[in-house]
């Protein structure tokens, strides 16, 4: 079975659930990095030049954490997941630098999401990443909607059950 490592950082606690749901339906296996400490932190700052943002130097340390724990990592590109909204430039130069500054990654598996290319463009870009795992048109699109329906079913809980984020993902997927 083929494992993604999924880095416990940055839009993990937003997309994790979704991410989890769409891999495993596919039939790959996902490792998560532990919580991050001064380890992690460390580990990463020692990739990159001093200017680099904390949050992208933790980031790397993650990736560092799985390195030997999976076959692929999953780094997207999120430039926007709501209209006329984008992300930090750094958040869309992930997949690049992890390649650049941690060259004995796994091979990296990554999707440019955003939104404001509309509906289609999305959808092309679940596709193709889904294709990595299967040439069926039909489980890649059982994968999102299954994605979406977890994704769906985590904002529900959040809300209704004021929870944080770590907290809900502890109680839906029983994982710390």
């Amino acid at each position: 079975m083929i494992r993604i490592g999924i880095p416990r950082a940055l839009l993990y606690y937003q997309y994790y659930p979704m991410w989890k749901a769409f891999f495993e339906e596919l039939g790959a296996e996902v490792v998560v990095s532990l919580p991050t400490t001064q380890a992690v932190l460390s580990e990463g700052s020692s990739r990159v030049v001093a200017e680099t943002c904390l949050p992208a130097k933790v980031f790397l340390g993650h990736v560092l954490s799985l390195v030997k724990k999976c076959d692929y990592i999953f780094i997207p590109a999120v430039r926007s997941v709501k209209s006329k909204a984008y992300n930090c430039s750094k958040l869309l130069g992930l997949p690049d630098m992890t390649k650049a500054v941690i060259p004995e990654s796994p091979p990296i598996l990554d999707i440019d999401i955003d939104v404001n290319k509309g509906k289609h463009e999305l959808y092309q870009a679940i596709y193709k990443l889904g294709r990595r795992f299967t040439w069926n048109p039909f489980r890649v699109k059982r994968a999102s909607i299954a994605a979406w329906q977890a994704n769906l079913n985590y904002q529900q809980l959040m809300c209704s059950h004021s929870l944080t984020p770590p907290q809900a993902i502890e109680r839906i997927l029983d994982t710390p």
